[in-house]
């Protein structure tokens, strides 16, 4: 049956719905409770099965028109079940699966396998190992972000299969961006607390350039004037003086005190480190907070020779961020 006007428009809509969502939201179980209608199905859900040293993990699961008590009784199959308990590799999903709405015909054609354990075993519980699916491995390259799918008694068409596929870009768009916000949020929470072992006014800046957290000598000058800070901020980041954390440039640091002389720390942390003659150089002027593109001038070397030299003093130093590095040479960690 061809699918109807109203339901091109709903697929439309939800597709809409998830480019548009404030970062607060997360429109996942919005999207979730509408599919039912979008493909004519009795059921429809969303969940994220994470495999561990100990086994499976259900890290989140959304439901509409589901069995009452499923997600607690998936969560507990999980914990004996087998790790090939569906027919995809929640570590690695097979490329030929990722980001395809499929039918159990599909998924079967392209395994070769019929009723993996999840089919066979749990889903009997609840009356569904007889029903289709049509369901979408949401993935970022080769990391799985989510199964979205939805469950009906008769067999899903080739229908239904492209009013999913219009909605899957806008899914896998949100969900990928929803997890760098949460792992941005991470590191800013772990740098931080590395921050506050910075005896200068440090600010750990967002890409828009917001504050995202200050140590305490930092939140000391906001409060005394944060329009001021706010420009100093602004001058220092048109000054190349400001440094970025990660390669996407989502977290940057800024230090607006330099905290002082670091040569006298480069002694001991040449030998802790074992660093060579020109990498204590780069400490000690990213030390006292200058960034790539300002140590580069000062040495009179290429900016690309001193990233190189900044990746081998956090190698060197075990520093996971510049942060953590600045922060293990004054406090001498």
């Amino acid at each position: 049956m061809a699918a109807s006007l109203r339901q091109r428009r709903l697929a439309r809509e939800l597709a809409a719905q998830l480019d548009r969502a404030p970062m607060s939201a997360r429109p996942l179980r919005e999207v979730v409770a509408q599919l039912p209608r979008l493909l004519g199905a009795d059921q429809a859900c969303a969940f994220l099965v994470r495999r561990r040293e100990a086994g499976l993990w259900l890290d989140f699961f959304h439901g509409e028109q589901m069995p009452a008590g499923m997600r607690a009784a998936f969560a507990h199959w999980l914990q004996t079940a087998p790790k090939a308990f569906d027919s995809y590799d929640p570590a690695r999903p097979d490329p030929r699966q990722r980001n395809l709405p499929l039918r159990l015909r599909d998924v079967e054609q392209i395994t070769g396998r019929r009723d993996p354990p999840m089919v066979r075993r749990f889903l009997p519980r609840f009356a569904l190992s007889e029903s289709d699916q049509l369901r979408v491995l949401v993935c970022e390259g080769p990391l799985l972000l989510a199964w979205v799918g939805a469950f009906r008694q008769r067999r899903f068409g080739r229908d239904e299969v492209r009013l999913f596929a219009a909605i899957v870009p806008s899914l896998q768009r949100r969900l990928a961006l929803e997890r760098r916000l949460v792992e941005a949020q991470q590191r800013a929470v772990e740098i931080g607390l590395l921050l506050e072992r910075v005896p200068a006014a440090a600010f750990l800046l967002g890409r828009s350039g917001a504050v995202l957290h200050a140590n305490e000598v930092g939140r000391t000058l906001l409060d005394r004037d944060r329009r001021a800070i706010d420009a100093r901020l602004l001058s220092a980041e048109r000054a190349g003086a400001v440094a970025a954390l990660d390669g996407q440039g989502e977290l940057r640091l800024a230090v607006l005190q330099r905290p002082g002389d670091a040569a006298p720390l480069l002694p001991a942390a040449r030998a802790r480190w074992r660093l060579t003659p020109r990498q204590a150089e780069v400490l000690e002027l990213v030390g006292e907070g200058l960034s790539n593109r300002a140590v580069a001038a000062a040495l009179r070397c290429a900016e690309g020779t001193v990233e190189l030299h900044v990746t081998a003093l956090l190698e060197k130093s075990a520093s996971e961020s510049r942060a953590q590095l600045v922060a293990r040479l004054w406090s001498g960690a």
